[in-house]
């Protein structure tokens, strides 16, 4: 007997859900050879030859596909990071950061749509086990070391988010805005402003994101110092009860 062939409206049945062979690497790594202005369910499902249904049993939406394609790339360039073991808390702090920016980078205009998910937080898991054992080792508390790494993760993500639109746009879009806003205004009212808006600066370089990695730092020892400092005074009234 001979074989009978397929129809296309069989076919389509089968690619549906899990019959497919669909898995969600194979959803982000066809996700990821799109052009990300050209991403969306249909087109994820036109390059794995699927139908537009199957993607649903692994992503909702086109706003979570977009999330999980930005969080592949960060998690394969972060997941690579190593952090010195003998270095001090703040170059592990200055490593961590620069890893991370980078990596930011590498999601490309699909950074804003970072969003951490469990498939790729095992990932980066070990960098910052890193640096929060060595901000704990310093002196540092659980809940002070979280919040610091947070505030640290939130510089790097602004920065790169700051650099790619000025990248997108072709000029830095803040010093623009206010050299427009200042031309209605009288120039005396505003001269601090009138003066460093004609500087030939911009805060989307890379000595932007240097000043906020010191600034962290430093904020952070000043913080650590204080947290001695009150440790010691709980020391000492503990004492003066005893």
């Amino acid at each position: 007997m001979g074989r009978v062939e397929e129809t296309p409206r069989a076919r389509s049945r089968r690619a549906v859900g899990v019959r497919a062979g669909l898995t969600l690497q194979r959803i982000i790594d066809a996700a990821r050879s799109l052009d990300p202005d050209d991403l969306t369910m249909q087109a994820v499902a036109d390059a794995l030859g699927v139908d537009r249904k199957a993607l649903n049993h692994h992503v909702n939406d086109r706003e979570t596909l977009l999330a999980m394609v930005a969080m592949e790339a960060f998690s394969d360039s972060f997941s690579s990071v190593e952090i010195d073991g003998h270095c001090r808390w703040q170059d592990a702090c200055r490593a961590f950061a620069r890893a991370f920016a980078d990596s930011v980078f590498a999601a490309g205009n699909l950074a804003e749509h970072l969003r951490l998910s469990d498939a790729h937080v095992t990932r980066v898991l070990e960098p910052s086990e890193a640096v929060l054992k060595k901000m704990v080792h310093a002196g540092f508390d659980d809940e002070a070391a979280m919040r610091s790494l947070s505030l640290l993760a939130n510089i790097c993500l602004a920065y790169v988010r700051d650099a790619n639109l000025a990248s997108r746009s072709g000029v830095p879009p803040r010093p623009v805005i206010l050299r427009k806003a200042l031309e209605q205004r009288d120039p005396h009212q505003f001269e601090t402003l009138t003066r460093i808006a004609a500087l030939p600066v911009t805060t989307y370089d890379d000595v932007q994101f240097e000043l906020g990695i010191e600034t962290f730092i430093l904020g952070t020892e000043a913080l650590r110092e204080r947290m001695a400092k009150l440790r010691n005074v709980d020391t000492g009234a503990d004492h003066d009860l005893d």
